[in-house]
């Protein structure tokens, strides 16, 4: 297959579909905290920023699944690392 978006994921068991959704989620917070980091943000409007993302990303849907603060910290600081 070409494209990764082309395979039916719906079979899959729950655990399998909430690992990648959260692999998912983790990526865009990496990719989004290097992002500001190129744009000279500082580590705490970063931080602040990603969390304001989830919050807004997570509003209608509810929080479950969502990434934690924890984890926003440490997606923050590997981005600050490199």
């Amino acid at each position: 297959m070409p494209f990764d978006w082309l395979l039916v994921t719906a079979g899959l068991p729950g655990s399998i579909r909430s690992a990648r959704r959260q692999a998912m989620y983790r990526t865009e917070l990496a990719e989004r905290a290097a992002l500001l980091h190129r744009l000279n943000y500082s580590r705490d409007r970063t931080r602040s920023r990603l969390n304001e993302n989830v919050r807004w990303d997570f509003e209608v849907g509810g929080a479950g699944g969502a990434p934690s603060a924890k984890d926003i910290d440490a997606v923050v600081a590997a981005a600050y690392r490199k």
